[in-house]
């Protein structure tokens, strides 16, 4: 039986038309996050982090094989990185390097996580990152390699005392961090450090940005003993505190506020006075 003409053109049209139409509704790429930090890829907090992270994108977890903390931006340059993967308590995959933090996150970004990620997140770590020890943090030092890298990059911190109770709440601070920078973006030389304070009473405040507290985020010590051998051993003792003005992320996590602190790649000093007194000096 011959079909009527109009019948056939309209089935070829529609043969025709159906890749097109299709390629409206293909679902976006994954949204893909590397997770990082600096106490090792088989701590807690970045299994925390990354398992809550789903509800996002698609985490891919590569980290320090040990605990790195306190190693700020050091980077490896003549050793050997050797590459351990792993299965993390949670069920999800992981990669561990003999690598410093920084250098996790560059060795990631430009062998391992092709292509590259769109977002870093590094944490949570157990303890405070405000003041001055964001120099010494190895968690932002991931943050700020990935932005030196033009990732996009959270470092994510929450206080020592109430790490082990609420790290859940402090990823679930890092997803709706990182919803505002899959939704809006980073400039770009910027990441993020935020910190997380306990939970008081009655929930966070809130968000604050902030700045760095130009002091100490705490009172460091060294406690000198003999060891077994008969050799001076000293061991640091940190205890996380300390007073600085309103505004700053040591005031706000005090306060009850989760700290979100923009973060400049580089060190620049562009204070004008600053410029031009040098000018006139080295005139």
């Amino acid at each position: 039986m011959r079909m009527p003409r109009t019948a056939v053109i309209l089935i070829a049209a529609v043969c025709w038309l159906a890749p097109a139409a299709a390629q409206q509704f293909r679902q976006p790429p994954p949204y893909r996050i590397l997770v990082t930090n600096d106490d090792g890829v088989r701590a807690p907090g970045i299994s925390a982090v990354a398992q809550a992270l789903q509800a996002i994108g698609t985490p891919i977890i590569v980290a320090p094989a040990e605990n790195q903390t306190g190693k700020g931006h050091s980077i490896i340059t003549t050793e050997p990185v050797f590459r351990q993967d792993v299965s993390l308590p949670n069920g999800l995959p992981a990669i561990g390097l003999t690598a410093t933090p920084a250098s996790a996150v560059n060795i990631a970004i430009r062998n391992i996580v092709l292509p590259r990620p769109d977002l870093v997140v590094a944490g949570v770590n157990p303890g405070y990152n405000v003041g001055y020890s964001v120099s010494m943090s190895g968690t932002v030092g991931a943050a700020r390699m990935a932005a030196m890298l033009g990732v996009p990059a959270i470092a994510i911190s929450q206080a020592a005392e109430a790490f082990q109770k609420e790290m859940v709440f402090g990823a679930e601070e890092a997803i709706w961090v990182a919803r505002r920078i899959k939704a809006y973006g980073l400039p770009p030389n910027t990441f993020l450090n935020v910190n997380v304070p306990p939970m008081p009473p009655g929930g966070y405040r809130g968000y604050m940005i902030t700045t760095q507290a130009q002091a100490r985020g705490g009172d460091e010590a060294f406690v000198e003993e003999k060891n077994p051998q008969g050799r001076t051993v000293y061991w640091n003792v940190w205890k996380e505190g300390g007073a600085a003005p309103e505004g700053t992320d040591m005031w706000a996590v005090a306060n009850g506020w989760v700290s979100v602190t923009p973060m400049r790649v580089g060190e620049t000093d562009v204070t004008p006075s600053t410029i031009e007194n040098l000018k006139a000096i080295f005139k």
